[in-house]
């Protein structure tokens, strides 16, 4: 069954009326029917990594050892909390689901894993790390 059976056999010299009325009825089908596809991609998409502000307090622990706790204020990074000590951020870059920020020679990644838990990972001189953070 064709989907445009006035259309007929698409010869290169045949009657184009038929063929642009077959075109203005077959793309807004098409159109609709990739629609919800994107709208579902869209949808997993901004679930994935949970979503919402990154605003608050994140805690959790380098190596699962040592307690770091990162503070977001306003939609960037004000300040980390590593070995007892509270340092201001000198950069930051937000977007929904990823945060990076950093001093001279650290840079620290958070991935939102969900609404309120982010993986973490440190690059520095002397060496790498990852963290598993909740926000409180």
């Amino acid at each position: 069954m064709a989907i445009c059976p006035e259309a007929g056999e698409f010869a290169p010299y045949g009657d184009h009326m038929k063929l642009v009325r077959c075109a203005l009825l077959v793309l807004p089908l098409a159109l609709l029917a990739a629609a919800p596809a994107d709208a579902a991609k869209r949808h997993v998409h901004a679930h994935r990594g949970g979503g919402g502000s990154w605003d608050g307090h994140w805690v959790g622990a380098w190596g699962g050892n040592d307690p770091t706790a990162i503070n977001i204020r306003g939609g960037r990074v004000v300040s980390y909390e590593y070995g007892g000590a509270t340092t201001p951020v000198e950069w930051s870059k937000v977007s929904p689901s990823r945060i990076t920020y950093g001093e001279s020679n650290i840079v620290v990644t958070l991935t939102r894993t969900g609404a309120n838990t982010a993986h973490a990972t440190i690059k520095t001189g002397q060496g790498n790390g990852v963290a598993e953070l909740t926000k409180n």
